[in-house]
Order: structure tokens, then C-alpha cells, then sequence
């Protein structure tokens, strides 16, 4: 698989070792959908198997504010 070049996504001349809330994205190996499914006409989020583990210690850290778990990526902002 290809892997094609991705536009940087950092601020320039931003010290990203400073105090601060960060937009993190972690996507699954080969963007399996493995972590939760999407259904009904509410867009309603049920977790797999693998997207309760993911929950179960996303909530152990206090830094984390929000987050949400995609079918096969997960969205948190974390605050530092």
C-alpha cells in the first residue's frame, strides 16, 4: 500500500511543548472498523468490543475532556 504525503498539520513557529488544549486523532491499523458502528437515523454510536476497552481507559485519563470513538478512529481533545 502506497502511503501518499500528508500536508502539515502544525502551526509554524508554535511550541507544542507548552500547557494547552490539543485536537488529537488516533486512527486504527488499516482504518479497520473495529472499534464501534454507526446506526440508526440518529447516527448513534454503539462500541465493539474493542471500542469499550478503548472507553474503559480513556476515561482513567483525567486529562482527556472529550472524546468519541468513530468505527475506526477515535477524536479527543486533551489538555495539558
Amino acid at each position: 500500500m502506497e502511503i501518499r504525503q500528508r500536508k502539515p498539520n502544525r502551526i509554524r513557529h508554535y511550541d507544542y511543548s507548552q500547557n494547552g488544549a490539543y485536537f488529537i486523532t488516533v486512527c486504527t491499523q488499516d482504518r479497520r472498523k473495529i472499534l464501534s458502528d454507526i446506526v440508526g437515523d440518529d447516527a448513534h454510536i454503539v462500541p465493539k468490543p474493542y471500542g469499550r476497552i478503548v472507553e474503559k481507559y480513556i476515561r482513567n485519563v483525567p486529562e482527556i475532556e472529550t472524546y468519541v470513538i468513530m468505527p475506526d478512529h477515535i477524536h479527543m481533545i486533551i489538555r495539558l
